[in-house]
């Protein structure tokens, strides 16, 4: 080890010993000073120059003035921002499991891909390493943190549950572009559900993908050609079409991060409500009608009560596919409109029977007349009003 050589210059006192960081002078002015003096005069310097440039009055009386200078002046230039790191994202829907509009979420197998470049991560021409080399995402993540490089941590904002990966893996290649692939499937809330126009409702489903680290550090980037839906969904119930992405943030505890987003919009297949449920409605409704035509106001009755049972059970079978709404539905309207009309029909026939018990026969043949010709149209109007409210 060199000998200590100790030298005062004004008010500082510097103590050199080759090969230690310590300097006699205050903790802000240590490192600098050192980088300045300490590495330029001692560590790079053999012993035997050391010695005469330490006893040469220029060197020993000017060092630390100089130094002093190169820290003003590297104090007062602006600090240069590191770019941070753009990743691609792309997101594609492989199938839709479920959708469950009581839950208010759907199910999905889905593929993310993320890319960007790290050039630490390239090879040189005389290495000899594979042009790809493949990764599992753990020991991936586990070489980044050794390397001290950053790895594009990201999470699903709107996730209910776990997700289930089936595979990850990361692909790099010898210009040091790196891709990261995983496929796995997840349940993901749809909070934007609104079925107040039900079943003629357009509902909007999105997949909201979130970086851990904020915006200096990750910048999101859109792969439209990798993101979308797949044409093999496997959803009979639902149309979805009218797919977007797009870049945006996303700010929680005060931290703003970047933020990708895959919406998609869904409509139902209306043949099952036609078939299920405005098919048999219409049926019972004409059953309804037919008994104008009768005479025996014991059995009108009858059959009205019964067809108000029937709408009552359908009203049951339809409500089991929704959640317990805070707002009347478009099919809600259409069911308590067949519910009032029907109750309005039990009443008149019981009012004609009792006008029938009094003798008021040309009153009751009047009232049928009107009633063949109102029912139907009562029934018109009231479907040409819920028409026209589903696109209000």
């Amino acid at each position: 080890m060199c000998p200590v050589a100790i030298r005062r210059h004004t008010t500082c006192l510097i103590k050199i010993r080759h090969g230690t960081l310590l300097l006699g002078v205050s903790a802000t002015l240590r490192l600098p000073v050192y980088l300045c003096f300490n590495l330029a005069i001692i560590n790079y310097c053999p012993d035997f120059l050391r010695v005469h440039l330490m006893k040469h009055p220029f060197i020993r009386f000017s060092c630390l003035p100089v130094a002093l200078f190169l820290l003003l002046v590297l104090s007062c230039l602006p600090a240069v921002a590191k770019a941070p790191l753009e990743v691609g994202v792309g997101l594609r829907v492989d199938q839709i499991t479920s959708i469950n509009q009581k839950k208010e979420n759907f199910g999905v197998v889905a593929s993310l891909m993320l890319e960007w470049k790290e050039p630490q991560l390239a090879t040189r021409p005389d290495e000899d390493v594979p042009p790809q080399r493949i990764y599992k995402a753990s020991d991936f993540v586990n070489m980044l943190t050794e390397r001290k490089l950053l790895w594009p941590a990201h999470s699903f904002y709107n996730l209910q549950g776990r997700v289930d990966y089936q595979n990850q893996f990361v692909a790099v290649d010898s210009q040091g572009n790196v891709k990261y692939f995983a496929r796995f499937s997840a349940a993901f809330q749809a909070p934007d559900f609104d079925f107040t126009h039900f079943p003629l409702d357009t509902q909007n489903f999105h997949i909201k993908l979130i970086a851990l680290l904020p915006t200096s550090d990750i910048k999101f980037k859109a792969m439209t050609d990798s993101s979308g839906l797949s044409e093999e969904l496997g959803e009979e119930e639902w149309i979805l079409a009218h797919t977007g992405s797009k870049i945006t943030t996303h700010t929680s505890f005060g931290i703003t991060v970047p933020c990708f987003i895959l919406s998609f919009q869904g409509k139902r297949h209306l043949n099952y409500y036609i078939v299920r449920i405005l098919v048999p409605v219409i049926i019972i409704i004409l059953v309804s009608w037919f008994t104008f035509f009768l005479k025996d106001y014991g059995k009108r009755i009858d059959l009205s009560s019964g067809n108000l049972l029937l709408f009552i059970a359908f009203n049951f079978t339809i409500a089991n596919d929704l959640p317990r709404l805070g707002y009347i539905t478009l099919m809600d309207t259409f069911m308590m409109a067949t519910f009032g009309i029907t109750g309005l029909v039990v009443l008149a026939n019981v009012w004609l029977r009792r006008a029938q018990r009094h003798g008021r026969e040309a009153f009751i043949d009047r009232m049928d007349d009107i009633g063949v010709w109102a029912y139907p149209l009562l029934y018109i109007g009231g479907g040409f009003l819920v028409f026209l409210m589903s696109y209000l």
